[in-house]
């Protein structure tokens, strides 16, 4: 039964977490440091002892400590959390790469490709104001096939919602000419964010001798509608 209350909460928890009250985030948090004991009412005393849950996690170890049914370890852990949320607050969210155009693109995938010898693939998810919300790297991907799965990139769409998405590769052989499978990766990848809401913004090539991107080459179109042709350029 207790079991059974508890993967319900998660279930909530997932399903709709604006419909979870305090007490109750707070009873499944308890979940990960207390193991043999319900944690609900734990969760009701904490909260009448700091009057909310700012006043839990910002209270003194030795002060939680004082609450029923807190040890050393919970009281360690609801420390941790409150640190971690405070710092999350104070942290600057300016410091979060942002492509504000492709100069700031350029840049940023410059610096994550540059001296790496080996194939690699990165997928970013953007926010409205080109803000990188998600970034998922893939090391020595065949630039020859589509190097991320298409269930993970529709996963990851679905999960993150992005306004935008760019992809970035690098071939290492030096030659920055967009081959048919890249194409083709462009075109698969281009109906995902198609069918989640999100607008395909760019697939660049990095090599050492320069960046390619389809959308400043004019590209981009022809590739999300499966009718490009082998050419290249440089930007």
């Amino acid at each position: 039964m207790h079991e059974g209350h508890r993967e319900r909460m998660r279930d909530r928890l997932f399903t709709d977490p604006d419909q979870i009250s305090d007490h109750e985030l707070l009873e499944i948090l308890l979940y990960y440091c207390i193991s043999r004991k319900n944690t609900n009412p734990v969760a009701h005393d904490l909260l009448d002892a700091f009057c909310d849950l700012q006043g839990v996690f910002s209270a003194p170890p030795a002060l939680l400590s004082t609450v029923e049914g807190v040890g050393a370890g919970t009281s360690e852990f609801l420390t941790l959390v409150g640190a971690l949320v405070s710092r999350i607050r104070l942290s600057d969210a300016g410091r979060r790469p942002r492509f504000v155009n492709f100069s700031d693109m350029k840049n940023f995938i410059g610096e994550r490709f540059r001296g790496f010898p080996d194939e690699m693939l990165e997928l970013y998810c953007v926010g409205e104001d080109g803000t990188l919300l998600y970034l998922r790297s893939v090391k020595n991907a065949h630039h020859s096939r589509v190097g991320i799965d298409a269930r993970f990139i529709s996963y990851v769409l679905a999960q993150i919602k992005p306004c935008g998405v760019i992809i970035a590769h690098n071939h290492p052989s030096g030659d920055m000419r967009p081959s048919a499978a890249d194409d083709a990766a462009v075109y698969e990848i281009g109906k995902l964010c198609a069918l989640h809401g999100a607008k395909f913004n760019d697939s660049v090539i990095y090599t050492r001798k320069g960046i390619y991107s389809y959308f400043c080459d004019g590209r981009l179109e022809s590739a999300l509608a499966g009718t490009a042709e082998e050419n290249g350029g440089t930007v």
